[in-house]
């Protein structure tokens, strides 16, 4: 009897209470009946303890694997967000001596699904980025909720593939609703009040990694140590082989399809063969790596850190991006920036 009515009753109850008190979402059409609708079938098909927002809700792996899109986070990074869109779920990694799932949510995402591309497709995008900032309650309208993370949609690599649209953000619920529609926002990631709360305490801006997958592949620690140790020496390679001085031997690690934010290839290749020449000595430093294997692309990787930089006539510090793929058993880089 009890399977009949967990199987069966509870389930049309759910969805009965929800088609009588239609829930307004962040980004919610009013007059948008039959999104919501979907949005509320949806729903019902969860288990029922799925339907219960909040850690419970998320579908939780074990927490003795890990993502394999994430490689390394850099030592001064407290947590990594991880999402999973196919399951609605957003997960906290934790950095220490060895990553570790630290807690799980259920998270809405855009009414038309996800792999944004253009302004206005209502999708949510699949990628890495950053929170480039955190905005209160108090200057943000009730839908938001307790505050929002501000993304950098579009990043470095979506701008490259011709990707538009601005605003994606993770970001709070109206109070009022205790529940979210696994589609319901108009792209961004939107969790229910007290789960942003518990993941906001966990988030540095600029610096925790968001990290937005079609799906989420767990793996053990060691899978990801050993993919972490290969891309290592693959960057700690590139950065002797630029203080050497040896042009040619440094350009190697450049794709012929390379791009930086203003020159191609052989512009840049022209560029570095003009400045080199002028060096009597090269000084590089690389701290604070990161290491993010891209979601939804073949062989890209995303490292990150701090560069200092020193030669005889000029010095720098900048915080770089590097887009590393493999291109016929190599890694080469395929974008780079400060």
């Amino acid at each position: 009897m009890r399977s009949v009515l967990v199987r069966y009753v509870l389930p049309l109850l759910a969805l009965g209470l929800v088609l009588v008190f239609p829930i307004r979402a962040f980004n919610s059409s009013a007059d948008d009946a039959a999104t919501q609708n979907g949005d509320v079938r949806h729903q019902a098909d969860y288990s029922v303890s799925e339907q219960t927002a909040g850690s419970t809700s998320a579908i939780a792996p074990s927490t003795a694997l890990v993502p394999s899109n994430l490689l390394q986070l850099p030592s001064g990074v407290e947590s990594a967000v991880v999402v999973d869109l196919l399951h609605n779920s957003l997960y906290l990694i934790k950095n220490g001596e060895r990553l570790a799932k630290s807690g799980s949510y259920f998270v809405a995402i855009g009414k038309n699904g996800v792999d944004k591309m253009r302004e206005g497709d209502e999708k949510t995008p699949v990628g890495v980025y950053f929170p480039n900032s955190f905005l209160p309650d108090r200057v943000l309208p009730a839908i938001y909720g307790a505050g929002a993370f501000p993304i950098d949609y579009p990043n470095r690599w979506d701008r490259r593939l011709g990707r538009t649209g601005s605003g994606i953000w993770i970001h709070g619920s109206d109070r009022s609703n205790e529940e979210l529609p696994p589609r319901s926002s108009r792209g961004c990631l939107t969790l229910t009040d007290p789960d942003f709360v518990s993941m906001a305490s966990h988030m540095q801006v600029r610096r925790t990694p968001v990290i937005v997958a079609n799906s989420v592949e767990w793996v053990s620690p060691e899978q990801v140590a050993a993919q972490s140790a290969d891309l290592r020496h693959v960057i700690e390679t590139w950065r002797r082989d630029w203080e050497s001085r040896d042009t040619e031997r440094y350009l190697h690690h450049y794709s012929t399809v390379f791009r930086s934010p203003d020159k191609t290839a052989a512009q840049w290749f022209a560029h570095k063969r003009r400045v080199n020449a002028a060096k009597s000595f090269i000084e590089v430093g690389v701290t604070e790596l990161g290491l993010y294997r891209y979601p939804g692309e073949d062989d890209l990787v995303l490292a990150t850190f701090a560069q200092s930089y020193k030669s005889n006539n000029f010095d720098s510090q900048v915080n770089k991006q590097q887009y590393w793929r493999r291109e016929k058993g190599e890694w080469r880089i395929v974008y780079e920036g400060g």
